[in-house]
């Protein structure tokens, strides 16, 4: 292994530093690039001058775009907080019944149906018929035809199919349901935070490029802005069956609407043709800028549709009866970077420029450098027009290959590389991984993994759970003596952190800063990492990790990472699947698919309509919005009530319920005491051991995430049997002192004076733990320890904040860590508590 180098490269501003001298130049460097980043910010909080002593904390700021000649307002945190709740939208229509199972309901429906109404369904042929007969109100798909000269050059023809994307997003303009749910005014939003008010993104109109784009229309200009997505699909699980759908939603509906499913989430609305490879030209530079012509001029169709009007505008007469001046735009590209890099006309991974976004030499990919020129448009056509100016194929190709350029008119590989690691270490290091991994407490929304280490996953969500786990299956595996494997999960752990910044569902001015900085963390990991590992086969010179770069200034100018991500469109691969597999003949496939698909859009219509007749008045809708509302709900109730007694007999076998009766005694009278209740008759409360009480194993909690203020569910187990195992949650709870974790053990229900109160028994986690460990610091561990089990208590279960996931540390009997990469609410909330302890 080579010696490690005595001096280390910023990768901020490019000097060289001793080892010694690094570390207090890198805080320097990094505080100095973030207040560069920061400036727009901070400039529009400068101009928000308001009186602070007339302002509340967490009162919201609105500042409008000065073409909505509306002045800034203030809104109380808790009526922005309420407008700003995502919903869950529309169910998954992937699992649809098959023709039997219909026929039998339509069957069924009819035999139970009453009245004067005729039911006229009767089979699933006249559901298809009325499917057919309202296929008209959805926009249908078009076959066109491209024409682009092959590479022998002889013309060639190919199909295309799309729909308009005009057609598409006005049916949804003119929807009386999601009408109302577009929002077309830009403005920028800020939290009072005591001093100031501070500057916060989320949805795509609160952010720049909208802001930007705004600015260039006229008065009564509005904008429509479109998210498209391409990418290819195998159809088929076995055979060679590909599509290449593009998806398209609007960016002026809501997140949750259009990352959702149904009317207003994303909408197949082009298929483009996959050109086969040919042996004689595969792999030649000729048959690549062939396929890309193929692509551009297909996706120039699907763009046509909005050409004309992005330039001059269209009225549309939306849903309310008012005509309104939209001017369409393609606000995000979303696609993988081998999309990408047909989409930008750039070379690929071998390329001099192999970023699609900017200028970065391909040497220097892997360092982060501060700065790089973006690439233009009209800096590409700069390069096109000299390159077709010459007059010779060489000369042409060589201007181009200097600037990485096609001619065509208009966390993967950290995961390869730790099982490496292990597999190095032998087999009893793999089999220690493994066990930790099978061991790891379950969680509702969370893959468990029995054999995370020999199986090799495809499924995106899968690797994302690995992701959060890995670090706590392999923290006593790795220690700082493996030099070589511990950096390597340094580095995994740098780059999680920074992966769940990116994945905030809203940004602050702070979490911008602290993920530039959890960048550049990463970014030094990774630099010393290659430079110990040389000698191995490995480059990590590669886009996708240089892509990291771009993200926070994707962010700041186009909302949060789910505006533009590609998750929510790879969602809809599956569907695409089933349709082929189900409602195909396998043979001129794309037809078939695209014709199921409008009649599912026109079947979800059709249920549309029948929801908005069906509307609950509003006396209704205010009791299933106050049913919604609530903090903690008990649930699995046990069939017949526990006897006192019964409880005390638990403690023959299980310590926490030792003193089970008194403590209650003591707990209850406290309560009275400490909330002002009159006890009652007077006298202290004394349960007998005849009295009884009602066991619950599950219990739901509703909490405000401190990331984007919404409300959202966990749902806890405290169960000696669910689904063959013992599952007792943590959860992090609220006391007078401070936050503390603990484990449910026990959740009744006890009635004093005709008064029922939910409580549970807890063992609390906090215990005084040992001194930090050098891996806890590197690691960003939070260590608890818990309490001997007979010091359990009694807590409301309305003093549960939310659930918690902890992994028992082996190597300190008693010691639990806390999961924070759980999701971004529980990662903010420990990252506070890092800086609280002052571990930052």
């Amino acid at each position: 292994m080579p010696q490690e180098k005595q001096s280390v490269t910023c990768g901020s501003c490019g000097k060289a530093f001793k080892l010694t001298g690094y570390g207090p130049h890198h805080k320097s460097c990094i505080k100095w690039a973030c207040r560069e980043r920061e400036d727009n910010m901070q400039i529009m909080e400068q101009m928000v001058c308001v009186d602070v002593d007339a302002n509340n904390i967490d009162d919201i700021l609105v500042e409008h775009h000065s073409s909505t000649a509306r002045p800034s307002e203030k809104i109380p945190f808790v009526e922005f907080a309420q407008g700003h709740q995502p919903r869950a939208y529309k169910p998954d229509l992937s699992t649809d019944p098959c023709k039997e199972q219909i026929n039998c309901f339509l069957k069924l429906i009819k035999s139970a149906h009453c009245g004067c109404d005729l039911f006229t369904l009767n089979e699933y042929a006249d559901l298809c018929s009325t499917w057919h007969a309202a296929s008209h109100c959805m926009t249908a798909f078009e076959k066109e035809l491209v024409h682009v000269d092959g590479v022998d050059g002889k013309p060639c023809e190919f199909p295309v199919y799309c729909h308009s994307l005009l057609d598409w997003a006005f049916d949804l303009l003119k929807h009386p349901t999601m009408g109302p749910q577009f929002v077309f005014d830009v403005k920028h939003l800020f939290k009072f935070d005591s001093s100031t008010f501070v500057c916060f993104i989320d949805e795509p109109w609160t952010a720049d490029k909208f802001w930007t784009l705004q600015s260039r229309l006229p008065p009564d200009g509005k904008l429509l802005p479109f998210i498209l997505y391409a990418d290819k699909v195998k159809l088929s699980s076995f055979g060679p069956q590909k599509g290449y759908p593009v998806v398209t939603r609007l960016a002026n509906l809501p997140t949750w609407i259009q990352n959702g499913k149904g009317i207003g989430g994303g909408c197949v609305v082009g298929w483009l043709l996959i050109v086969k490879e040919d042996k004689e030209y595969s792999g030649k530079p000729q048959f690549a800028n062939f396929k890309n012509a193929v692509w551009h001029e297909s996706f120039k169709k699907i763009l046509g549709t909005i050409e004309k009007e992005s330039e001059m505008g269209c009225w549309v007469k939306c849903w309310d009866g008012l005509a309104c001046h939209f001017f369409p735009v393609v606000l995000i590209l979303s696609a993988d970077y081998e999309e990408q890099v047909v989409m930008a006309l750039v070379r690929g991974v071998k390329s001099n420029f192999p970023c699609p976004m900017c200028l970065v030499p391909c040497d220097d990919i892997s360092k982060f450098p501060a700065q790089c020129e973006l690439h233009t448009s009209a800096k590409v056509i700069k390069v096109l027009q000299e390159a077709r100016s010459q007059e010779t194929t060489e000369k042409r190709e060589q201007i181009l290959m200097q600037q990485g350029l096609c001619d065509v008119d208009f966390g993967d590989h950290l995961w390869p590389e730790l099982l490496r690691i292990l597999d190095k270490g032998g087999h009893q290091v793999a089999a220690r991984v493994k066990k930790n991994f099978s061991m790891m407490p379950r969680w509702h929304s969370l893959n468990h993994f029995d054999d995370a280490l020999s199986i090799s996953y495809t499924d995106g969500q899968k690797f994302e759970d690995l992701s959060k786990l890995v670090v706590f299956a392999c923290h006593d595996v790795l220690s700082p003596v493996e030099k070589e494997g511990y950096l390597l999960f340094r580095c995994l752990c740098a780059y999680i952190e920074f992966d769940l910044y990116t994945a905030l569902e809203l940004h602050m001015v702070h979490t911008l800063t602290a993920g530039w900085e959890a960048l550049a963390t990463f970014n030094v990991l990774m630099q010393r990492f290659s430079e110990k590992t040389e000698n191995v086969k490995k480059n990590w010179n590669f886009p996708k990790n240089h892509m990291c770069m771009h993200v926070f200034d994707n962010i700041e100018a186009k909302g949060v990472t789910w505006n533009f991500s590609t998750k929510p469109n790879e969602k809809m691969h599956g569907p695409l699947k089933e349709k082929y597999q189900r409602c195909t003949n396998f043979k001129n496939v794309t037809e078939q698919i695209l014709q199921v698909n409008h009649l599912e859009l026109v079947s979800e219509l059709i249920h549309c309509t029948i929801t908005n007749y069906n509307i609950p008045d509003d006396d209704d809708a205010d009791k299933v919005k106050q049913e919604d509302f609530f903090h903690v709900r008990l649930g699995s109730r046990v069939k017949h009530p526990l006897t006192l007694e019964a409880v005390k007999q638990r403690s023959i076998t299980n310590k926490v319920f030792i003193q089970f009766q008194t403590k209650l005694n003591e707990f209850l009278n406290r309560y009275f005491t400490a909330v002002g209740k009159t006890l009652p008759g007077g006298k202290h409360i004394q349960f007998q051991p005849n009295d009884q009480i009602m066991e619950f194993k599950y219990i739901k909690v509703n909490f405000e995430s401190v990331v984007d203020w919404c409300q959202y569910m966990d749902h806890l187990q405290c169960n000696p049997n669910f689904h063959g195992c013992s599952h007792y949650d943590c959860i992090l709870l609220k006391t007078q002192q401070q936050d503390i974790f603990g484990q449910l053990i026990f959740m009744f229900q006890c009635v004093v004076s005709e008064e029922s109160f939910p409580l549970a028994l807890v063992q609390p986690y906090d215990a005084p733990t040992q001194p930090q460990l050098v891996k806890d610091v590197h690691l960003n561990l939070w260590r608890v320890h818990e309490q001997p089990p007979e010091s359990a208590e009694f807590f409301s279960v309305h003093s549960i904040i939310c659930g918690a996931l902890l992994y028992p540390d082996h190597t300190r009997i008693g010691d639990y860590l806390v999961i924070d990469t759980l999701d971004t609410d529980m990662f903010l909330c420990m990252q506070k508590m890092h800086k609280a302890a002052g571990h930052h």
